[in-house]
């Protein structure tokens, strides 16, 4: 499989470097343009301050990480406020609930060890599959959001009558916080901080037909990038140049489902949702689709042979 020099913009802040190193193991160039970033909001000590001063009263029965960063920004926050040995003492006293094997190694690293994972499916609706396997009914459940929330996953929990606690750590956000850079570049992430002069080329490069591919690997990244496109009046020609130009490559479901929502046809899903997968996949949707009108452009402007 080759991307044949091709130009595959990558949309992704966290792990855009190991994105664009797979990217370039196939033979495409990477362009780096990530279009969401994360925040800590002025409010978000105040926040965790109240989450530990309520978990010593009434200990969790849970605790749901969702993300790797979620992990490190809850401790980040807690030793500011000169409590990281209370939160520690609590997590180790009640049971973690990790989202995805990341989130896992994420604890793992801290002496903390989850006890729960969703079986394969690394969602919200993963946990929530996870919780009504076990019949988990009115416990107390603290959930450390990863940016934003699921509607999804709080419903399910309190139709089986839990009582839920949420933690926001950070948010998504068009533009990046230095001292959350610094949080994932300690988790051993070379971050990229989102930028409009980026996102602006990113568009117009797009409705050139420069870009042959894009890469989402969340939600948010979509949101960034046609929030980004309505706020300057780009969205009309962008959509356009997605449908009918550039090939719109999703990491999962929930990424796929969130374009589908911005009226954007996804040419490629990957079998297991991950990025190294996600790559190949659209490889392989090059190589062997040529009835597409999208390779067909592809492959008349490059040496691919498909």
């Amino acid at each position: 499989m080759s991307l044949s020099n091709l130009n595959i913009a990558v949309t992704a802040s966290r792990r855009a470097a190991e994105l664009a190193h797979v990217i370039r193991s196939l033979g495409g160039r990477p362009y780096i343009a990530p279009t969401t970033g994360i925040k800590r909001e002025e409010r978000t000590l105040i926040e965790v301050s109240k989450f530990l001063e309520l978990a010593k009263e009434s200990r969790p029965d849970f605790v749901v990480f969702m993300t790797g960063p979620s992990v490190y920004s809850l401790i980040d926050l807690c030793s500011e406020l000169g409590k990281e040995e209370s939160l520690i003492s609590i997590l180790r006293n009640t049971t973690l609930v990790a989202r995805s094997p990341k989130t896992q190694m994420s604890l793992f690293n801290f002496g903390l060890r989850p006890i729960l994972i969703p079986n394969q499916d690394y969602t919200s609706a993963g946990v929530l599959k996870l919780f009504e396997s076990m019949g988990v009914a009115a416990k107390k459940i603290a959930i450390i959001w990863h940016g934003n929330s699921s509607r999804h996953l709080i419903d399910g929990l309190e139709r089986l009558r839990n009582s839920i606690i949420e933690v926001f750590v950070y948010r998504y956000s068009e533009t990046s916080d230095r001292n959350e850079t610094r949080i994932l570049e300690s988790m051993g992430f070379k971050s990229f901080l989102s930028d409009e002069t980026q996102v602006t080329n990113l568009v117009k490069d797009i409705n050139l037909g420069n870009i042959d591919a894009i890469t989402f690997t969340s939600p948010p990244s979509v949101r960034g990038l046609f929030n980004f496109a309505r706020r300057h009046k780009l969205w009309e020609t962008l959509q356009n140049s997605l449908n009918s130009i550039t090939i719109v490559v999703a990491v999962g479901p929930s990424t796929a489902r969130e374009l589908d929502e911005n009226g954007i046809v996804v040419d490629v899903v990957p079998q297991v949702f991950k990025m190294k997968p996600m790559i190949e996949a659209l490889a392989m949707y090059i190589k062997s689709n040529t009835v597409s009108e999208k390779v067909r452009r592809i492959s008349q402007g490059s040496n691919l042979n498909i």
